[in-house]
């Protein structure tokens, strides 16, 4: 993957199959959305997330959720942060999620686990709270995020959580 990257041929029907290793490096798994889009003289390939049009809501939602649980909350989208609250809103933002809260996200289930010796989000920064209550958002009838609440209100936010998540997903299917 040098200078001149790596040559694939298209078939009859379009299609190019994304190499092994940059398919690891993106961390994309059979059945993720990717976006393909013109840029420049070629194109570009980027992992989808059906809350990038919604952001701000996103943002403003997880701030009341937060505020409303005692809880940080963050929503999981396309293996990243895409909405965070908090003290440490800004050093997850964006960032991609571990393998451990990509599995949780994946679940397409609600769950509850405690961790001994807090929550790592994202590689390198760890949350002192040990609760955890996550719960898939829905989109256009497809699994598209995960909400999570860590705190010690994590395990009374359950009704709360389920409320929201029915909520992002309203505003996601407008």
């Amino acid at each position: 993957m040098g200078g001149t990257g790596i040559v694939r041929r298209m078939d009859e029907l379009g299609r190019i199959v994304i190499p092994k290793e940059i398919r690891r490096a993106m961390r994309l798994a059979e059945g993720d959305e990717v976006e393909i889009f013109p840029d420049g003289e070629g194109f570009a390939v980027r992992r989808h997330s059906r809350f990038s049009g919604f952001c701000r809501a996103a943002e403003r939602a997880v701030n009341m959720l937060a505020e409303e649980s005692g809880c940080e909350v963050f929503l999981v989208a396309a293996d990243r942060v895409a909405a965070a609250s908090g003290t440490l809103c800004r050093s997850l933002l964006s960032r991609p999620v571990t393998e451990e809260l990509r599995a949780m996200a994946r679940e397409r289930a609600s769950g509850r686990r405690t961790v001994e010796g807090g929550i790592v989000p994202v590689g390198g920064v760890r949350l002192a709270a040990e609760e955890l209550f996550y719960v898939p958002v829905a989109c256009g009838g497809d699994v598209a995020g995960c909400l999570f609440f860590a705190g010690k209100g994590a395990r009374d936010a359950e009704h709360l959580a389920l409320f929201a998540a029915g909520m992002l997903e309203a505003v996601c299917g407008e």
